[in-house]
């Protein structure tokens, strides 16, 4: 009978400090899957109260180890302690100080005057000193306003890029995010209107609360890679921060073969290399796919494409970022056909850039713009 009510007190005692620390850190997470598509949702990224986000009841209990169930338990970012079943959770956003907003009462809230595909006049120029995305040049700070740049909450470099589709989606590649466990997706912080990663000069930035990645990734060959990033709350729109345009849905190959086409973003000068302060930019021209399956032994499809030119690529840590062109004669605006993807080195020779194709994927990119 002794030991009896010893266990339990002992499970008791445990309810009650699973309550408790459950009440002070209610982070929750939602990980299910649609027909086309893996989905993470993170609770709690926006400054908020227990008592207004659950109405002066005690919140649900988490799902067992928050983590995104594709990746395993090695995503997992801390170690349990030996009895407890449940990980570490973050506080509440609240407590991360890095979030800058614009007011929405400001002039620049009127987001309806702001068109897609703003951005220079024409293709970058190559310029001296000769430095980074690999063999490009240093952007004018703000002229490309719809990229943007992923990173972990407290860190300067950034991870992946990414553009803006509206005030509240952000598009980026899949293997930018499929590894993410819940906790890391709750620290991911999206800038918007950054020229230099180190001196974090965004001119906002946000949290994110929802990942979106297509079900069919596979992450060998890079097939289906493609995400839609939910943020929270909606950035404000402005001369540095404005949205990407992008083409109607086209399944067909070679559909922008032969244009020039920008590429940019904070990745590294060379394979392996240092990544530099400031947004980098080069100029690059579409190839047929037939040449890329040449270089790639067959393995590149129609929904995908490849640029190159000369010394000029992609590198680490642009993945998730736009590919761009001025798709239509005499128009200024920029459309962006590509999410940068993988490549075969960067900058080698005898091996092109790979893109996602956006063409290809408007239409699942258009479901999770508004779902």
């Amino acid at each position: 009978m002794r030991m009896s009510r010893l266990q339990q007190l002992a499970v008791f005692s445990f309810a009650v400090v699973h309550l408790l620390l459950f009440s002070i850190c209610p982070v929750r997470s939602r990980i299910y899957q649609t027909s086309d598509a893996v989905v993470i949702e993170v609770d709690d990224v926006r400054p908020s109260t227990f008592a207004n986000r659950n109405s002066g009841f005690p919140p649900p209990i988490p799902m067992m180890y928050a983590i995104n169930p594709y990746t395993g338990l090695l995503s997992q970012p801390y170690s349990n302690f030996p009895i407890w079943p449940y990980p570490l959770y973050q506080p509440a956003s609240s407590s991360v100080p890095d979030v800058k907003d614009v007011a929405a009462t400001s002039s620049d809230s009127r987001q309806q005057t702001f068109a897609c595909g703003v951005g220079p006049p024409s293709t970058p120029q190559r310029s001296l000193p000769i430095a980074a995305i690999v063999g490009g040049s240093e952007a004018i700070p703000n002229s490309w306003p719809f990229i943007v740049g992923l990173r972990m909450s407290g860190k300067s470099a950034v991870l992946c890029g990414g553009s803006i589709l509206s005030p509240t989606r952000i598009l980026t590649a899949a293997h930018c995010v499929e590894k993410l466990s819940v906790f890391d997706i709750s620290t991911l912080i999206v800038g918007f209107g950054m020229h230099n990663q180190t001196a974090n000069d965004a001119e906002q930035t946000r949290r994110v609360s929802r990942v979106v990645y297509n079900i069919a990734y596979n992450a060998k060959t890079k097939q289906n890679d493609v995400a839609v990033l939910t943020i929270d709350p909606p950035i404000v729109y402005s001369a540095a921060i404005s949205p990407v345009c992008l083409p109607p849905f086209n399944n067909a190959a070679d559909r922008f073969a032969g244009k020039d086409a920008a590429i940019m973003g904070w990745g590294t000068l060379q394979s392996g290399g240092s990544q530099p302060d400031e947004l980098q930019q080069a100029t690059v021209q579409i190839i047929p796919n037939a040449d890329c399956n040449a270089q790639y032994n067959g393995k590149i499809t129609n929904q995908q494409l490849c640029a190159s030119a000369p010394g000029k690529d992609t590198c680490q840590g642009d993945s998730g970022g736009p590919i761009a062109v001025q798709a239509e004669a005499g128009s200024i605006a920029w459309t962006q056909v590509g999410i940068t993807s993988f490549g075969n080195g960067c900058a080698k020779p005898n091996f092109a850039g790979v893109y996602a194709s956006v063409a290809f994927f408007r239409r699942w990119i258009d479901t999770y713009m508004t779902s």
